[in-house]
């Protein structure tokens, strides 16, 4: 007979709870209003338009300076746009 056990996490309804409050709250509407402009068409132009879809070097510093090199890349590209 296979004995089976459910595990209830009292922690997470109430990490639920305040994740709600905080996206719910004044300031979290407003920086979840900012954020499809901001931050994910720089994620997707990256991605999508110049096919990085992994790092090529491995260790969190080694990644930094890589993720670096291509903000720095895209942000001339943007650069460059203005100006031609």
């Amino acid at each position: 007979m296979i004995q089976s056990r459910i595990n209830i996490n009292l922690r997470l309804n109430e990490l639920k709870v305040r994740a709600k409050e905080l996206l719910t709250s004044e300031i979290g509407l407003e920086m979840r209003s900012k954020r499809p402009i901001e931050v994910e068409s720089v994620f997707g132009n990256i991605k999508g338009n110049y096919g990085v879809r992994r790092f090529l070097l491995r260790g969190l510093e080694k990644v930094a300076i890589e993720w670096g090199l291509y903000s720095v890349a895209h942000n001339m590209r943007k650069m460059a746009a203005v100006i031609g």
